[in-house]
């Protein structure tokens, strides 16, 4: 007789519970793939809403960063507006104590820093550098030139002396030796004779009625400051009469030139009453572009060039000898002279250079040089003059 034994309730529920969880593969390879795969499709899609999550995080994180500061605005704007601006100041203050307060903390924490203050010098500066005095003993002053001397004395003319040499010897220019002795282009300069030596710095000028140091400081075109400090004036609206001012750096005072009218001249040999000849003299450049004619205030015409050309060659009027080719300090720059005879003489200013000398015998239409800026001039041009007994003509009435 077969007996039949039934297993228990709870162990066919149990049994019957956990074969959903069992890999569904027909052997134990297949069991072993299929589980392993369904734990990465699980820890993958775990990880998936976890980035997500994150991201969700971040971006209301950047969205609240941006409405911050617009918040903390609006919430201070409506403080103060209900406040009526009791807040401003308070809050201003705080502001600037804790600005001040980071200053102070972070300030001295960075000064005591290598990166901001280096406390020691390479040595090879000090093998290869100028400006340092290894000895005490060996510092001195030096005294500008300006300083070595800051009054006039008189000199000795001596054998061989001109105003060039003793302008070189001094360190002083001609121009200036010249206005302070009331000397000309003309003075002969005697053995024995004393002139005036100026001081270095520029001019000599003595006070006299009316002077003031803004008129002073203008007629020798140096600020009046400098007058001042040089000559140690303390008020400077009071100047002794007789008093000798240094001018330093001082330009000569420029000649006003004071036209005198008068007929034409009809003849060369001295008399007033020829006519005038326009054949006298040829033209004095190889421009004729006239920018001023002669007139009482005029002394001459003022022939020009174009722009976009060169310095033409001047010309001389006619035959005759040079008699001053140089400098002028009056205004005419670089100028030539020539004296034709009987009274007649012709002037060329403002040229750039010269290429005639004094004593020099020229014929009519030879170069002299050429046309320039020199002097009191504006614009390039030659300020050209006809004298006769040392009196001013109309030069269109010699030149054709």
């Amino acid at each position: 007789m077969l007996f039949t034994i039934k297993k228990p309730k709870s162990e066919r529920f149990f049994q019957l519970s956990f074969k959903g969880f069992l890999p569904k593969g027909r052997n134990a390879i297949d069991n072993f793939f299929v589980a392993w795969g369904e734990f990465t499709r699980l820890v993958q899609w775990y990880l998936l809403k976890k980035f997500s999550v994150c991201l969700i995080q971040l971006f209301k994180g950047i969205l609240f960063l941006f409405r911050v500061p617009l918040t903390l605005k609006d919430y201070l704007i409506r403080k103060l507006i209900w406040s009526r601006g009791r807040l401003g100041r308070s809050i201003a203050t705080f502001f600037i104590m804790i600005a001040s307060f980071a200053v102070f903390l972070f300030g001295e924490i960075f000064s005591g820093s290598p990166l901001i203050v280096e406390k020691y010098a390479n040595m090879d500066y000090l093998s290869t550098t100028t400006d340092i005095i290894p000895k005490l003993a060996l510092a001195t002053t030096t005294i500008p030139d300006e300083r070595k001397r800051n009054e006039s004395f008189a000199y000795v003319i001596e054998s061989g002396d001109t105003l060039s040499s003793i302008g070189n010897k001094f360190k002083i220019s001609t121009d200036a030796l010249k206005y302070v002795n009331n000397l000309t282009d003309y003075t002969t300069l005697k053995v024995g004779q004393n002139i005036t030596i100026p001081p270095v710095a520029g001019l000599i000028h003595k006070v006299s009625t009316g002077d003031t140091l803004n008129s002073i400081a203008s007629k020798y075109s140096v600020p009046s400051q400098a007058i001042a400090d040089f000559n140690y004036i303390l008020d400077t609206s009071k100047l002794a009469l007789g008093t000798e001012l240094v001018i330093p750096g001082g330009k000569v005072p420029e000649q006003i030139y004071i036209p005198v009218i008068s007929d034409p001249i009809t003849s060369r040999g001295g008399s007033s009453n020829a006519p005038a000849d326009k054949g006298y003299c040829v033209w004095p450049s190889t421009v004729r572009i006239i920018t001023q004619y002669f007139s009482w205030y005029h002394n001459g015409i003022d022939v020009a060039t174009p722009l976009s050309g060169g310095m033409p060659p001047l010309l001389a009027c006619r035959k005759g000898k040079v008699i001053r080719a140089g400098w002028d300090p009056f205004g005419l720059g670089l100028h030539v002279r020539i004296d034709h005879g009987d009274g007649f003489e012709t002037v060329y200013g403002h040229m750039s250079r010269l290429d005639v000398s004094y004593g020099q015998e020229v014929d009519s239409g030879d170069i002299i040089g050429l046309m320039g800026n020199t002097g009191r001039s504006t614009g390039p041009h030659v300020h050209y003059m006809v004298k006769y007994n040392g009196v001013a003509q109309n030069p269109l009435n010699y030149t054709q």
